[in-house]
């Protein structure tokens, strides 16, 4: 190479100054939606158990930085119709649809088919765009260590959502999930039916409903969260009622003779 060609490459690559490569950009956090667990055993006081496994497994799971999950008020304003047409949603094709009407990459649905004397949870993970099936799994175990079986579960979904934990990122995942811990299925049944009268707008309901898990769970973060926003509610709604009634009042002290 001519040496004045190679004289200029050098001056121009030292005013340069050194080349900086700009760091990998962190990829996005896939954005997932828990679906009601159906109810599979055949007995109709488990119909509302689907609901607090999925408000636990959200709970649970947000713990996951590389995981953005759906909040549980903007799932249940979607699923209100599938309700009332009492859909399955451990059926494929209806957790698709469902997953694009909520925007998510994957969806998470699960089914327990057995609680005696052995708890049976069967869960998928589904790519939503294909509607390819990436991940089954089952958890089997005691019910009255439901604790264990839900560790059990939210790590197979981790799993089925191809996220690596570090060990950093798993101790923040079993810390979340000390924090709100629920030992007993009877105790999470209790919950569950607490939030089916929430959902309903039966706040008072909702209220009286969460004293056993209350008395059975006292430690759980989530069960005092949900418990301090079901009483604050249901005393909006006291407040709403009786504003409503003095306009009432009003109105018939100011109605004008006919």
């Amino acid at each position: 190479m001519n040496p004045l060609v190679v004289t200029l490459m050098l001056a121009a690559a030292v005013l340069q100054g050194p080349q900086v490569i700009p760091p990998a950009s962190a990829p996005a956090p896939k954005r997932v939606a828990v679906l009601y667990f159906d109810n599979n055993t055949g007995r109709g006081d488990y119909d509302n158990l689907g609901r607090g496994m999925a408000s636990m497994m959200i709970t649970d799971l947000s713990a996951v930085k590389d995981i953005q999950l759906v909040e549980r008020e903007h799932l249940q304003d979607v699923l209100k119709e599938q309700d009332a047409q009492r859909t399955k949603y451990y059926d494929p094709a209806t957790a698709v649809q469902t997953g694009k009407l909520l925007g998510a990459e994957y969806i998470v649905t699960g089914a327990f088919v057995a609680v005696q004397p052995d708890m049976r949870i069967d869960t998928r993970v589904i790519r939503v765009e294909t509607g390819e099936i990436v991940k089954t799994a089952k958890v089997v175990g005691e019910q009255d260590k439901f604790f264990d079986l839900q560790q059990r579960l939210a790590d197979s979904l981790v799993s089925g959502l191809s996220v690596a934990l570090s060990p950093e990122q798993r101790e923040l995942l079993r810390a979340q999930q000390e924090r709100n811990r629920i030992d007993h299925l009877s105790t999470m049944t209790s919950y569950s039916q607490a939030l089916a009268s929430f959902d309903r707008g039966d706040y008072v309901d909702a209220v009286d409903k969460m004293q056993p898990v209350l008395r059975d769970a006292p430690n759980s973060v989530l069960v005092q969260l949900t418990y301090t926003e079901m009483k604050r509610r249901a005393a909006d709604k006291a407040k709403d009622k009786a504003k409503e009634q003095i306009k009432g009042g009003l109105r018939s002290i100011f109605r004008k003779p006919g």
